[in-house]
């Protein structure tokens, strides 16, 4: 993976549509700028990206995009190129076996009457069509 530069995770948080949380009223970041994103079914994310002019260890810049941004690399490099965000919301994948669905939309699915079994092995998108339902 090649480093990814801060400028670069910056730009792409803005044609995502992640919101800048240190351009809040009365917050005060120093080192980094904090970017927030909420999703259709409650999640929200958060990355903090470094306000210096360097770029991330291929290591850092694999965590930040899996586990912070949920976006491949090859989708962060294409929105930063194009200038469009990598995806609609609805066209996430079906998560991997053994992931879990945000607590969130599972406690609303439980609350509406489904059980646990029911949502055992469910993609997301099954989930949120689910709860769309009913």
């Amino acid at each position: 993976m090649k480093p990814i530069r801060y400028d670069d995770l910056r730009a792409f948080c803005r044609i995502d549509g992640w919101i800048c949380a240190s351009d809040a009223p009365r917050r005060k970041t120093r080192k980094h700028e904090v970017w927030t994103k909420s999703l259709p079914d409650g999640t929200t994310l958060r990355v903090a990206i470094s306000k210096g002019r360097g770029e991330y260890s291929p290591e850092m810049a694999a965590h930040i995009l899996t586990h912070e941004l949920h976006v491949t690399e090859r989708e962060f490099r294409s929105a930063v190129r194009s200038g469009k965000p990598p995806r609609p919301p609805d066209d996430q994948p079906a998560r991997p076996a053994g992931e879990l669905l945000p607590l969130s939309l599972a406690r609303a699915l439980l609350a509406a009457g489904h059980t646990q079994s029911e949502l055992s092995g469910m993609s997301l998108a099954e989930a949120k069509a689910l709860l769309k339902r009913g």
